[in-house]
């Protein structure tokens, strides 16, 4: 979808720029014994490489000015900037009342030039695509109501010390829809397909019943009777969720062990912990399936529940096979009967085949009855997109983020974008640029299936912990994970379907609490708003530059007031500026910005910043 090329894109493109002004950013020719050296931003970049070009460290100072009666200011005499007026500005070295340029070099014989200054300003805002205006349509949104009007005190057959430890450690008291519904069916041992929207506490739907059936059973189980519940998840993140859940939970029972296996962890470790003995093991199919194979302490002949939890998305990862043979694996060591869940946000044809084959006569509880769960959305987000040309993309989103986390007092925003790479390369150049203008400092953190699992798992919990900051993640977030406070979802690229869209949004507005939602397109992806609104998810249009105008308010640090400037063009271009300047400087960025690009754009070198023209 969006955003392949333009990930990197500087916004330098000379091509972009008027005739008049365009010669100005091409190589000089070299003047015989002048040692004239290169002064575009590939000759630049190329001195960068070998260390020998101290004015780029200058090229901060460089900020244009809109206005033709000010002249921009270059940190320099004006005998040493000779290569920063190449470098930013035509207009920088324009003549006086009555005098002519020309050439190709400034200051060459007889030219009638403009009285605008040029600069990178022309090449963010002229030659932009049109931004079409999309049809707002009369759209009735498809909501479930999340909350019943049980409350769990009311339950008689859960344990007072249940009750009392949901109140004082899970902070729960009102029962969810899916909770209501579910929880005398499992508590009388029956299957269960469970279809209910992201975020309406399915989890514990299912883990509060185990946990109650487990400390009923007389003798009282304890850790030596191994494994009783078997809870398979598709991602390590929600894995790691839920066995913390599943902590809360038994801590007024502690005889009652929970374990987690997830890949990334020494199997050494994995094993000390299973001959101690688990109750309610949690884990990820692949490292359940290969310790159910290969760790002769691990038996699953006493289990007695099996959940499938996020099936369809344990699908999407392609986990069917795994999950069948772990199936199988139990079937062939069951000793008495097991009952098992599948709970799913969406219901498939894939998701309907894998009940059939680990469920038996299973009763299926559908919370939101007729709907199509791909289009249920929660009933307190807001969901907004704007459609903005590529060159701006990059300054939107970093003014967008500096105006709802520092300007404003917006708690934590997610952040999702296509690939590894895309997070990587915006995590560092954002981290970089923007907490160097900004007073109030941002905390950036990224999520990706290429880390590693300490790192995953302490930037998740550091993340759910933390009550502000900016997280920059792939898909690997999109799916279960439960955040807490999360004020805004942002999606640099489009999403693959309208049924991804929702899974991303689901990470806000979850059980009950308000969230925000802004979608970014690039005019070619209108076509998408228009999915949407034949699904029935309404979405309010938004101008980009709307965000743009909030970087103004970087003008009340007296450190970048001169820069910034009093339009919002001027304080887009010193953002775009800083942003450009990061990457020139830091090869370590420069690297990251080449990963980002796809293969067949870094063999064309559309890194090269002559070549960028969008």
């Amino acid at each position: 979808m969006a955003g392949d090329t333009d990930n990197i894109c500087l916004n330098i493109g000379a091509r972009t720029l008027d005739p008049e002004v365009s010669k100005y950013f091409q190589r000089p020719s070299e003047s015989k014994g002048t040692g004239a050296s290169k002064t575009t931003r590939v000759g630049v970049k190329s001195d960068i490489k070998r260390k020998v070009n101290p004015a780029v460290k200058k090229v901060n100072s460089a900020l244009i000015q809109r206005s033709s009666n000010v002249k921009p200011k270059f940190g320099k005499p004006a005998d040493e900037s000779h290569k920063e007026k190449h470098l930013l500005s035509a207009g920088s070295n324009k003549p006086k009342k009555g005098e002519t340029n020309s050439g190709n070099e400034i200051g060459q014989g007889p030219k009638k030039v403009s009285t605008n200054t040029y600069g990178p300003t022309s090449s963010l805002f002229r030659k932009n695509p049109e931004v079409p205006q999309v049809e707002n349509k009369s759209i009735k949104p498809k909501n479930e109501a999340v909350f019943s009007s049980k409350f769990f005190k009311d339950v008689a057959e859960l344990h007072p010390h249940t009750v009392k430890n949901l109140a004082d450690v899970l902070h729960v008291t009102q029962m969810t829809q899916v909770q209501e519904l579910t929880l005398f069916p499992l508590l009388e041992g029956k299957d269960l397909l469970v279809c209910s929207q992201t975020g309406s506490g399915k989890t514990l739907a299912y883990a509060l019943p185990i946990v109650e059936m487990l400390q009923k059973k007389r003798p009282e189980i304890v850790r030596s009777d191994g494994v009783k519940a078997l809870v398979v998840l598709p991602t390590r993140e929600l894995a790691l969720q839920t066995y913390e859940c599943f902590v809360k939970l038994v801590k007024p029972f502690t005889r009652l062990v929970p374990g987690l296996l997830v890949g990334g962890e020494k199997r050494k470790s994995e094993k000390a912990r299973l001959r101690k003995g688990v109750n309610i093991l949690v884990g990820t199919p692949g490292r359940l399936l290969d310790h159910a194979m290969h760790t002769c302490c691990l038996q699953l002949s006493s289990v007695e529940w099996l959940i499938l939890d996020e099936a369809d998305r344990l699908l999407d990862l392609g986990y069917e096979r795994d999950v069948a043979s772990l199936v199988r694996t139990l079937d062939e060591q069951q000793k008495n009967s097991r009952q098992t869940i599948l709970l799913s946000a969406t219901l498939t044809s894939a998701v309907e085949k894998l009940a059939g084959l680990a469920l038996k006569n299973a009763e299926r509880i559908d919370v939101s009855d007729s709907i199509d769960h791909e289009l249920v959305i929660p009933d307190f987000l807001c969901q907004c997109y704007t459609i903005t040309p590529p060159k701006l993309r990059l300054a939107a989103l970093g003014a967008f983020i500096i105006w709802k986390c520092s300007v404003e007092t917006a708690g934590k925003m997610l952040v999702f974008m296509a690939t590894q790479d895309m997070v990587d390369y915006h995590h560092d150049l954002f981290n970089s640029v923007i907490n160097s203008v900004v007073k109030k400092k941002i905390l950036f953190s990224k999520l990706h299936g290429n880390m590693t699992q300490q790192e995953r798992f302490k930037i998740f919990n550091d993340f759910r912990q933390s009550t502000s900051g900016v997280l920059m993640c792939t898909d690997v977030a999109a799916r279960g994970i439960d955040v807490p406070k999360v004020d805004w979802i942002i999606q640099y690229t489009a999403p693959v379907s309208p049924a991804y869209y929702v899974h991303r949004v689901g990470r806000t507005a979850r059980a009950g609490e308000a969230g925000s939602a802004l979608l970014f397109l690039v005019p070619s992806e209108v076509r998408f708003i228009e999915l949407l609104q034949e699904r029935q998810i309404r979405l309010i249009q938004e101008n980009a530059e709307s965000y743009l105008e909030k970087l103004l308010a970087l003008r009340q640090d007296k450190r970048h007031r001169q820069e910034i400037g009093s339009t919002m063009e001027s304080a887009a271009t010193y953002l775009q500026l800083e942003f450009e300047k990061a990457v020139l400087e830091n090869k370590e960025l420069h690297n990251s910005a080449s990963n980002d690009l796809p293969p067949w754009a870094a063999a064309c070198d559309l890194l090269n910043p002559a070549l960028i023209t969008s």
